[in-house]
């Protein structure tokens, strides 16, 4: 008989999720662990941002800009802050909102950048999205995967020297030992389907022999621009606080059902959560609360309402569209929310499990 899952006195997490493992005082091993984050300090990212303006290149750093709140903060800081040549590109994965097409528009206006964007063959994009989607249960790798190359390819065109990114540690955990991100894992689910061609996944990976190693070594010698964790540096604004700003300095707009959510960008993001959660039992969006409530930024009861909201939200949401671009049925989702966790991982690129096994030990940070 199963026993029921115990949820955190602390926060979210629940002793069904992988890694997670209650104390006798029913406290979550992440919550004991945790430590407040401390910025590597905008001293030392000032050093890299004058080296990049150094090289006198017609930009100084690369944006890649999706509309979020994350992206946007990033740009802000950019070009009203540190005052870089910026140029900004945005990769279309074929679910943008409305709301993030027009930040995108009011942001590069308020900002006076160049813009690219960058968009695959809707057919093409669509059956990699459809394949992996049914055979491995997900689809935010294909996205992730498209905006990395795409990512690298204007930089190397441009020669920029910086690549600046939106990440933050309150999304670094995902829960999940599958690596969606592998590209070795992404040829062998996709090699699966007869009607994609080697050409076909060639097209969209753009560098097809391209791993940890040589991503690090075409850094190294310049023909990538160095990728920098901007938020990482620097003594954040509080979620909300940030918000604020973008919509005073920079025009920015967010649904009003959005609060505390960073993927209001894509359409697709609220039917790729009902899929994990059908897999998984798990919002995506509890690593990024549950930090919130450790660090003081949000109570616990707030936090339980968004993860409520969200799950009414996908029981009301029409998934039309998106079924509809991907030409899945009722029953097709039946059975890929019965995909069983980590399936397809067994395949990995070994030169990225070596590189991640030295990067942990080199690493001086943790996040």
């Amino acid at each position: 008989m199963k026993l029921e899952k115990k949820t955190c006195n602390n926060c979210l997490l629940d002793d069904s999720i992988e890694g997670v493992v209650l104390d006798h005082n029913g406290v979550c091993n992440y919550c004991n662990a945790y430590k407040p984050i401390v910025p590597y300090g905008e001293s030392h990212l000032l050093k890299i941002l004058q080296k990049a303006k150094n090289k006198k290149r017609t930009y100084d750093a690369l944006v890649p800009l999706s509309g979020g709140k994350d992206s946007t903060y990033v740009l802000y800081l950019a070009v009203k802050k540190y005052n870089l040549r910026v140029l900004t590109y945005t990769y279309d994965n074929g679910f943008m909102s409305d709301f993030a097409k027009q930040n995108i528009q009011t942001s590069v206006a308020k900002c006076k950048v160049d813009h690219i964007w960058v968009k695959h063959n809707e057919e093409l994009i669509h059956n990699l999205y459809r394949t992996v989607l049914k055979l491995s249960g997900e689809i935010c790798g294909v996205c992730g995967i498209g905006i990395e190359r795409s990512m690298l390819k204007i930089s190397e065109a441009y020669k920029t020297p910086l690549i600046l990114l939106g990440h933050t540690a309150s999304e670094q955990n995902s829960f999940t030992s599958e690596n969606i991100y592998d590209q070795d894992r992404l040829k062998a689910i996709l090699k699966k389907d007869k009607k994609i061609s080697n050409s076909m996944i060639d097209r969209f990976l753009i560098y097809p022999k391209l791993n940890f190693i040589s991503s690090y070594l075409y850094t190294k010698m310049g023909r990538f621009g160095k990728k920098v964790n901007i938020l990482y540096y620097l003594d954040n604004p509080s979620d909300k606080e940030i918000g604020e700003i973008l919509k005073k300095e920079m025009d920015w707009k967010e649904p009003a059902e959005s609060e505390y959510t960073r993927h209001f960008d894509c359409i697709a993001e609220p039917f790729t959560n009902f899929i994990r959660e059908k897999r998984f039992g798990t919002s995506r969006r509890l690593p990024q609360l549950s930090n919130m409530i450790r660090s003081g930024e949000i109570s616990k009861e707030e936090a339980l309402k968004i993860i409520l909201s969200d799950r009414e939200m996908m029981q009301k949401a029409n998934f039309e569209d998106v079924m509809e671009k991907l030409n899945l049925t009722e029953s097709d989702i039946e059975e890929i929310g019965n995909i069983p966790q980590n399936v397809f991982g067994d395949v990995k690129s070994l030169s990225n499990v070596i590189f991640e096994k030295v990067r942990k030990m080199i690493k001086k940070n943790k996040h």
